[in-house]
């Protein structure tokens, strides 16, 4: 063999085991596609269960301004207000409400405290059947009238 002979072969060795190599790596990719979309599959799939035994949570934020007029929602003659404070269940005029009597065909307005466990929150939602219902928090000047009938209360006991 001259060298010219050898220097040939060992250029086709090297063409032949880089076609190869291609072929390969083409496989392998193929094989990482399938796979991925088999995993993405089972997960899509197992994604969809829901136990009986799962909470749900809401969460309560402060509003991102401190201005209260700047989110207020107005009350129409079509809204209800009811607001829940102490345990209780009150109207717009402050007077004592029985979540079975709230007309269900009008939206509810639902406010308390913002400091109100969620876990209370919570509850009170849950005793108030309406179709259309808003949740929302109290004002400071809400509060403060709320303040006064809770110390007016106290001081008649």
């Amino acid at each position: 063999m001259t060298g010219s002979a050898a220097g040939k072969r060992t250029e086709l060795e090297m063409d032949d085991g880089s076609q190869g190599n291609a072929m390969t790596e083409v496989a392998l990719a193929l094989a990482m596609g399938f796979f991925s979309l088999l995993v993405l599959t089972m997960v899509s799939m197992g994604a969809g269960e829901f136990s009986s035994d799962t909470k749900l949570t809401i969460v309560l934020t402060p509003s991102a301004s401190q201005d209260s007029s700047q989110g207020a929602t107005s009350l129409d003659p079509d809204n209800l207000l009811v607001i829940y404070y102490r345990g209780r269940f009150l109207d717009a005029g402050l007077e004592p409400l029985e979540p079975a009597s709230i007309d269900a065909t009008k939206r509810v307005i639902l406010a308390f405290a913002p400091d109100i466990p969620v876990s209370e929150a919570m509850e009170a939602r849950s005793r108030i059947s309406a179709g259309d219902l808003l949740v929302s928090t109290l004002d400071a000047d809400w509060q403060a009238a709320l303040g006064r009938v809770g110390n007016a209360e106290g001081a008649a006991r």
